[in-house]
């Protein structure tokens, strides 16, 4: 097997009134804290038939989220670069950093209210395209660099829960969150370390809503710290786990019984770039003393995977239940059904990348996205192992991912879930969490039943692969 690391800077050239999206900020960006890139990596499989060796490509970006037609047609426009890299053997991530571009005109018009970012979803398309295009093109680039850049390796993975007070459940508070890191480690043949797909689960806005200056946020200060620990030679890419509901703790502090009755300090932390740094710093270090903990001998240099791609439709419907939440979970779904999507609907047509990818199946409108799952098989003598990664299409929450990774194929010390590729289309929450609380991810969300879809349809597309 052979693998490259690479990455490319996606700072826009020209930072006057860019919107920056995941708060609905009352200012245009202000200047950089740090760069933001695309990362990515490079795996070849090994065989004894050239003609057998695939390519698989994993792209993480520093966006807070990749709508479905801007993730087909980055894939489209690599696939008819490079013949040998497929559609399905792509995954395309967005890491969710709150402080970078917004691509999807949702974040256009400044202001802080629910109207204001309706506005934008209902009129502010192609507003960003120039910038869709120019992320494109510099991801072809980036692809080039890969392929150029194949090494011999050998790959070992890991996993470890670690939360030392470092996330919280903006949710649930006194719910500790069992937050795993995980890392998958690629070492050349002489057993220097080449690079690590990063692997944790935690929103990336250590940054207040009143930062208005572009960043990665900790993931990017991750993979900073990585290579300066390591003189530039160990390369990192990261990728966000379930982490929908889960924050980083900032301001808001550890009291976690107090922070249960009032959870406004969780929701008005006030992070500044300090914390961002003394979190990516933190998990770095843990990071390569994981990586360095996996012996010689669990290391593989026979690889072979296969991707599978489950397409699945998410119908606009709210269920049937009656709780102290209903009145203000009907309002927003009425809001969204006959006044959002009606608007949506008459300009879908000249959207050049959509938010959502509509569909209608009956009388019932909805929204197609994907599944990915990738397995992969690793080999050395008489020793086979697996493990896999698979994708949703929005912010898990962690009680659904702490299901899907026990109920994985590959068993919950091999799997790994990566949120927010492919696309995005909600919060995918549990319905009780809908029901008995209510709150402003449903909001958000294409959907309350995008959490009840996507977790029975991973489940199902599970059941295909064990069979």
């Amino acid at each position: 097997m052979k693998v490259s690391f690479s990455k490319i800077k996606i700072t826009p050239k020209n930072l006057d009134g860019v919107r920056m999206a995941g708060y609905a900020r009352p200012d245009t960006c202000k200047g950089t804290l740090d760069d933001i890139f695309a990362h990515a990596t490079l795996i070849l499989s090994s065989s004894e038939n050239n003609n057998d060796k695939e390519k698989l490509l994993l792209i993480s970006i520093d966006i807070l989220k990749f709508p479905i037609s801007v993730a087909d047609y980055v894939k489209k426009k690599i696939s008819e670069a490079f013949n040998d890299i497929s559609y399905q053997n792509i995954l395309i991530h967005a890491t969710h950093t709150h402080s970078a571009p917004d691509i999807t005109g949702e974040f256009h018009w400044p202001g802080t209210s629910f109207l204001d970012v309706m506005k934008g979803i209902m009129f502010g398309i192609n507003r960003n395209d120039e910038y869709v295009i120019w992320l494109s093109k510099k991801i072809i680039k980036l692809v080039e660099k890969l392929n150029e850049g194949l090494k011999n390796c050998k790959i070992a993975w890991k996993k470890k829960q670690f939360n030392p007070n470092l996330v919280i459940n903006r949710r649930h508070p006194s719910e500790i969150p069992k937050t795993d890191l995980g890392v998958i480690s690629f070492r050349d043949l002489d057993n220097k370390l080449i690079g690590i797909i990063i692997n944790y689960q935690c929103h990336p806005t250590t940054l207040s809503f009143f930062n208005n200056k572009l960043s990665a946020d900790f993931p990017g200060r991750i993979i900073a710290r990585i290579s300066e620990m390591t003189q530039g030679q160990v390369k990192a890419l990261y990728f966000n786990g379930a982490a929908g509901d889960l924050n980083p703790i900032t301001t808001c502090g550890t009291n976690y019984e107090s922070l249960e009755i009032d959870k406004t300090p969780i929701y008005d932390q006030l992070g500044t770039y300090k914390h961002t740094r003394r979190l990516g710093y933190r998990i770095a270090e843990v990071v390569m003393k994981l990586t360095e903990s996996i012996p010689n001998k669990e290391y593989y240099q026979e690889l072979s995977f296969q991707s599978y791609i489950k397409v699945i439709f998410v119908p606009l419907k709210d269920p049937r239940y009656f709780s102290l939440a209903w009145l203000e979970n009907k309002l927003y779904y009425l809001i969204k059904k006959y006044i959002l999507l009606s608007v949506v609907k008459v300009l879908y047509k000249k959207t050049n990348f959509p938010i959502f990818r509509l569909i209608k199946k009956g009388r019932t409108v909805g929204a197609q996205t994907i599944l990915q799952f990738i397995k992969f098989i690793t080999k050395k003598e008489e020793n086979r192992s697996e493990f896999s990664i698979f994708t949703v299409p929005g912010e898990l929450f962690e009680k659904i991912g702490e299901k899907l990774i026990y109920q994985s194929p590959t068993g919950k010390d091999n799997s790994f879930i990566f949120q927010n590729s492919n696309d995005w289309i909600a919060y995918l929450f549990p319905l009780g969490e809908y029901i008995e609380i209510g709150g402003y991810e449903p909001v958000a969300s294409f959907s309350p039943l995008s959490g009840y879809y996507v977790h029975k349809m991973m489940l199902e597309l599970f059941a295909e692969i064990k069979r």
